[in-house]
């Protein structure tokens, strides 16, 4: 395979009437063999040659937005009571290095991540691709009260994806999609009103995500995805297959769960090893891949570099690499 394309237009504004700086720093082609080489150097030498990295993009499905292939999480540390100024050093330090994609939720420390991202956002929210999610399952209380709450935690008025958060059953999945009562009924009001720009699901399970594809026009979806089958309700091999078949849809895929909180690590397997299977699974073939960008967590800044540092050196797995990890991650 050879490595993946950009797609798509690289100054694509992920809000509405808000233009996004062109933050990202080009190099040349020399960039980034020069900065691995540089990387035992002093941490400031090494935050220099980090800032000419080129992200890699790829796009987001059907919503045209050219995602960096990782992501901000926004769990770990971004969630932790008493964490402000070190989720806010990690949040911009994100932006600065090319991470243009933040993941949170309302659950994500009962509000307390969705806090810490306002605080960026209120500077630099035209530089990000936000999205937040909801465990309401049914319309009530969403438009004035939980994705109200939500923006004004994130010091914004506009949500670029709205997610309905860990849907791991087909009852979950019925509730959300019912006509007369269905969360679906006030994402798609806020829709309508200019408040969010594109509707998502986000479960552990592969069959769960099948039918919802089936059912409902879903513009993105959130997967968990690693070689050791970890934190799924399918093993590694199942989830592949589901995402052969996605790969021929036009759906933004995001990918989480990589390390499943760092339990891949006791298997053997590295984060570079996490990053490459997940950004990987499921190619049809060609160069165009099913995952856009994996949401990784952060306990420290330094591991904000080093997710940079991986992620622009990354170069796609074959299918025998892909078995050869999850043989790996079986023990």
């Amino acid at each position: 395979m050879g490595a993946p394309t950009e797609l798509g237009n690289p100054n694509h504004t992920p809000m509405k009437n808000i233009g996004r700086r062109d933050f990202l720093k080009t190099t040349a082609a020399t960039a980034l063999g020069a900065t691995l080489l540089k990387w035992s150097n002093p941490a400031t030498s090494v935050a220099e040659s980090l800032n000419k990295l080129n992200m890699p993009k790829r796009r987001l499905g059907r919503t045209g937005y050219d995602a960096s292939i990782i992501s901000l999480g926004g769990q770990s540390t971004i969630e932790q009571p008493g964490n402000l100024d070190e989720a806010v050093t990690i949040i911009n330090r994100a932006l600065d290095l090319g991470i243009n994609y933040i993941d949170t939720a309302e659950a994500y420390g009962n509000g307390i991540s969705e806090t810490y991202i306002g605080e960026v956002m209120k500077d630099r929210r035209d530089e990000v691709f936000l999205t937040t999610k909801t465990r309401q399952r049914t319309m009530h209380g969403i438009e004035d009260d939980r994705f109200k709450k939500s923006c004004e935690r994130l010091q914004t008025d506009y949500i670029d994806l709205y997610f309905m958060h860990v849907v791991n059953s087909m009852d979950d999945l019925n509730t959300l999609l019912d006509r007369n009562e269905g969360a679906v009924l006030a994402f798609e009001r806020l829709r309508e009103k200019g408040r969010i720009g594109n509707i998502g699901i986000s479960s552990h399970s592969t069959e769960v995500l099948e039918e919802a594809l089936r059912r409902y026009d879903f513009d993105c979806i959130f997967l968990t995805i690693n070689p050791a089958g970890l934190r799924m309700n399918q093993g590694p091999k199942q989830t592949r297959e589901f995402l052969y078949k996605v790969a021929q849809k036009d759906v933004g895929v995001i990918g989480m769960k990589l390390t499943a909180r760092n339990e891949i690590f006791e298997q053997n397997i590295t984060m570079e090893q996490s990053m490459k299977y997940a950004l990987s699974a499921g190619c049809a073939g060609g160069d165009t891949f099913p995952i856009s960008t994996a949401a990784v967590g952060i306990t420290r800044v330094d591991q904000v570099d080093e997710n940079v540092r991986l992620a622009c050196a990354y170069k796609p797995c074959d299918e025998a690499e892909l078995d050869r990890l999850e043989t790996v991650a079986k023990g």
